[in-house]
């Protein structure tokens, strides 16, 4: 609980920092999601996300709520990192991550790193690896950001958690600087695929 209330303090404190310290950026993101599959319920989610960056780098804090887990209200997660640039367009991020559970305090540790780049002129593109610390699997992915013209952003992720191929495609909507909403299906070899409908704001 007291990583909890340690992560309600940065996102109270991240706005004031940011106008204290002009160094300092602050960014925070609170998001809605609707998760249904086939023959299943919809499922309502919420979350919040802070981040601090000083240069390259930055301290991030996550809170996931969890559908109608019988033990646990949430997903935490704490991430320390460093990001540079190689060359133009082309970056490389650093990070370490504590996932944890509000209750029963499960949690887990990862490190990951990820390569920005460009492919061609339109899209931008992440290769990321992820080392899951405790379960010692790794997770490789591919992600693909494109314009598709009159605030519309299409993106597709296609990857391998260690045990099995998993995707993503959907499609945004930025309805001003703040808002935007957007539709995601995720697909798992094992399972069937799941609909994501959801809003961001972001200030």
């Amino acid at each position: 609980m007291k990583s909890l209330y340690a992560l309600a303090g940065l996102v109270a404190l991240g706005l004031p920092a940011t106008a204290l310290a002009q160094e300092i950026e602050g960014t925070t993101e609170i998001g809605l999601n609707i998760a249904t599959s086939s023959g299943g319920n919809a499922k309502t989610t919420a979350s919040i996300e802070t981040e601090l960056s000083f240069g390259g780098a930055f301290i991030a804090g996550g809170l996931e709520t969890l559908y109608q887990d019988p033990t646990d209200s949430a997903e935490i997660t704490l991430t320390l990192g460093y990001g540079f640039d190689i060359s133009d367009n082309v970056a490389i991020t650093a990070s370490y991550s504590n996932i944890f559970l509000d209750k029963s305090g499960f949690s887990f540790h990862e490190v990951a790193v990820a390569l920005d780049f460009p492919i061609g002129e339109s899209i931008s593109a992440t290769f990321e690896v992820v080392h899951n610390l405790t379960g010692s699997s790794t997770d490789y992915s591919l992600a693909a950001e494109f314009g598709l013209g009159n605030s519309f952003t299409g993106e597709a992720v296609v990857g391998h958690d260690g045990t099995e191929i998993y995707g993503e495609a959907g499609i945004s909507y930025e309805i001003n600087e703040t808002i935007s909403t957007g539709f995601v299906v995720e697909f798992t070899e094992s399972a069937s695929a799941v609909y994501n409908v959801g809003v961001t704001v972001e200030f």
